[in-house]
């Protein structure tokens, strides 16, 4: 098992269950130095943000799930870089996170997942997990 931390739509209970066929096991987290921002494309990304701390969830990846996150996650667009997030419960822990190169610095407000509607997304979903498959 691998741990992810999410900040954007794989967070989703929804969106998980549309991708990975089950909701995954989470739990909260923060990610020191760094923040949320809207990307190219209307999905969100992170900079680094030295003083900031984001807030998330770490899910909890088989080795298939992993691979289907990469999937949708486009890499090589967002790269997968290791990380340390401090679970809500606990000591700083590894993990996983997606990064994708950005200019855009506009920060996304508090529970947003993605600019687009959640319709859009779900279809998005959709059609990578059948092409996964």
């Amino acid at each position: 098992m691998s741990e992810l931390f999410a900040y954007g739509t794989l967070r989703d209970a929804e969106y998980q269950h549309a991708l990975f066929g089950r909701a995954l096991p989470m739990r909260p987290a923060t990610l020191a130095g760094w923040a949320a921002v809207i990307a190219e494309g209307g999905y969100l990304t992170v900079v680094r943000a030295p003083g900031e701390t984001l807030a998330g969830d770490l899910v909890d990846l088989d080795d298939a799930a992993l691979a289907r996150a990469d999937a949708w996650e486009e890499v090589p667009l967002y790269e997968r870089i290791r990380a340390e997030a401090r679970p809500a419960d606990g000591e700083p822990v590894p993990c996983w996170l997606y990064v994708r190169p950005t200019a855009s610095r506009d920060r996304a407000p508090a529970g947003m997942l993605a600019r687009h509607e959640r319709t859009l997304v779900l279809a998005q979903i959709r059609s990578c997990r059948l092409s996964c498959e």
